[in-house]
């Protein structure tokens, strides 16, 4: 949710301080946003709070692959543990490799 607006998108490029999230619905860089997830391994809603940072529709992208880039503020417990979860799974993908 941004600016009285609400959208749906998928997480991409997730790291410790922010994430990539790819969606039709782009916000405009510099406006708080409110995202909302449910955590794959515990089923609870993680709630974060952020800051745009970038859009895609301000690079000229086409629109399968528009998405903008999300600044976090103090990251909750819940998405720290998602973190931790996120980056096992890539060590397990890397040991199957």
């Amino acid at each position: 949710m941004s600016e009285g607006s609400e959208g749906v998108g998928h997480l991409k490029n997730v790291s410790r301080a922010g994430m990539c999230v790819r969606s039709v619905d782009l916000p405009r860089p510099g406006v708080p946003i409110a995202l909302q997830f449910e955590a794959p391994t515990t089923g609870t809603l993680v709630n974060l709070r952020g800051e745009v940072r970038w859009s895609s529709d301000r690079l000229g992208a086409d629109t399968s692959q528009s998405g903008f880039g999300v600044l976090l503020h103090e990251p909750p417990p819940e998405f720290r543990e998602f973190f931790r979860w996120a980056i096992e799974q890539l060590e397990k993908e890397d040991e199957q490799a």
